[in-house]
């Protein structure tokens, strides 16, 4: 048997990576809007630094005609991975795969910290096996970024917890102030994990007769720490007018539609039997999480409030993360809270390490294990099979890829310049294909030289249409010059 606890960790991320990127361009069937600005826009700042406004290194980017902005920790994450890898529709996908590996490894020494090896791996299965994980990691999208910086902050606190060092602190702030530029959801999150965090701090460090203001100064570290991604608010809102909130101005409504929405990501139905109100980010016939899953949480939540520690803070930031949520009318949207993710996880492995303790323990674990992995398999089945020919309607399809990839093959056989017209150029698509972007003009508008041109249109005057099968669109040469 290994003796190395982190050879069974490498093994399962290897058998992970497989199976999160298994079928990854057939699910979904195509890209998202939000997918293709993405992906767009890191190519062009892979390979000249500039967005696809002509900006130099921008914090924010505009996209979509200027109706929204892309978040600066997805969009240069998917950058730098484009410049390692290079530009394509596999790799901004295969970005997120990685993503949520490599949060699957921070929820492992989490749980190594607080239990040991065995729980951690566990984590790591129950992590990934999650539907919205599991949808999210074939979806070049930022929904997922804020999970990294949730269990950064979650480990800081609990290295604080044990050492009382203010290092820790710190770095819990950076985290999660980081975490409020990674998903626009994260802007009703981080406040209320802010105030919680200071509380949490002042309870850690109370003691009898202890002076208010000394219990105060304790928090300072966080503070000072976490205050300077709120002070720089109003500066960046003036150099990127609405990427931070979007348009999304909070409203007090009456305090029952507050309610509605808040207790929305509680409704068991939600939590375990339909997900996220949009096909985009659900089966609808999947929960957010595992059915099988809720017997560990149930439990893992008792045993958190019981404890009194730091499992109960894990327990209070699950049920406090979409505090705010009901100011933005956001209900029953699984997308926008996974940063609940690991919490659940977590609160799961207590009901596990509870579990153990019983005495027909041995028994309960092969059932309850049993169902979690045919739960897994029936998404699974259904997610690979069946969501792609029921979502093909929302996703559409690559064919303009395919397109483009016979166009830029034609382009340099024939080393001609190459333009599109505005109907059929796709920036993300031209980008993966030709090293220079496609200049795009009318047929009319094409200097009377030597060239090639993609172009919805039927026969044009002037050109050559060739003889190539590709979906949507016909490929034209003009091969002389008219004198």
């Amino acid at each position: 048997m290994f003796k190395n606890k982190y050879i069974f960790l490498i093994i399962s991320e290897i058998i992970l990576f497989f199976l999160l990127s298994y079928r990854l361009l057939k699910v979904p069937t195509g890209l998202t809007v939000d997918e293709s600005a993405f992906g767009w826009n890191a190519a062009l700042l892979s390979r000249s630094a500039h967005d696809q406004n002509g900006k130099l290194l921008p914090l924010f980017v505009s996209s979509i005609n200027n109706s929204d902005w892309r978040q600066p920790w997805t969009q240069y994450y998917i950058t730098v991975f484009f410049k390692i890898f290079g530009i394509s529709i596999y790799n901004l996908r295969l970005s997120s795969v990685v993503l949520i590996l490599l949060s699957s490894i921070l929820l492992y020494k989490l749980v190594l910290r607080i239990l040991d090896w065995k729980y951690a791996l566990v984590s790591v299965f129950l992590f990934v096996f999650t539907p919205v994980i599991f949808m999210h990691s074939h979806l070049g999208l930022d929904n997922i970024m804020p999970i990294p910086f949730t269990l950064i902050w979650l480990t800081s606190l609990y290295q604080y917890q044990k050492y009382k060092n203010n290092k820790y602190l710190i770095y819990a702030a950076l985290s999660l102030g980081s975490s409020f530029y990674s998903y626009k959801g994260m802007r009703a999150v981080v406040p209320v994990w802010s105030c919680l965090s200071v509380f949490y701090v002042m309870y850690l460090n109370y003691k009898p007769k202890i002076i208010l203001i000394n219990l105060v100064k304790k928090t300072l570290p966080f503070v000072f720490g976490i205050l300077p991604f709120f002070i720089i608010i109003p500066y960046l809102s003036r150099l990127y007018p609405g990427a931070i909130f979007g348009g999304a101005r909070p409203k007090l409504s009456e305090i029952y539609t507050l309610f509605y929405a808040y207790f929305s990501h509680f409704d068991i139905n939600f939590l375990f039997i339909k997900g996220d109100n949009l096909l985009f980010h659900s089966t609808q016939k999947h929960g957010m999480m595992l059915l099988a899953t809720a017997p560990l949480f149930f439990l893992g939540l008792y045993q958190s409030f019981r404890n009194k520690n730091f499992w109960t803070f894990i327990s209070l930031s699950f049920f406090s993360a979409p505090l705010l949520f009901g100011l933005v009318d956001s209900v029953y949207r699984a997308s926008r809270i996974q940063c609940i993710v690991p919490s659940y996880i977590l609160i799961c492995i207590l009901g596990l390490n509870t579990i153990v303790k019983y005495k027909y323990s041995k028994i309960i674990l092969v059932i309850l294990t049993i169902l979690v992995f045919l739960n897994f398999s029936s998404f699974l089945k259904y997610y690979w099979y069946t969501y792609p020919k029921f979502t093909e309607n929302i996703f559409g399809n690559m064919k303009r890829n395919e397109s483009y990839k016979v166009f830029a093959s034609e382009a340099t056989s024939r080393n001609l310049p190459h333009y599109v017209d505005r109907g059929a150029y796709e920036g993300f698509f031209d980008n993966i294909y030709f090293d220079n972007s496609s200049v795009i003009l009318d047929y009319q508008e094409i200097p009377r030289v030597p060239s090639i041109y993609l172009s919805t249109q039927g026969d044009l005057l002037g050109f050559e249409k060739l003889d190539v099968k590709i979906p949507e669109f016909n490929i034209y040469v003009r091969r002389w010059i008219k004198k």
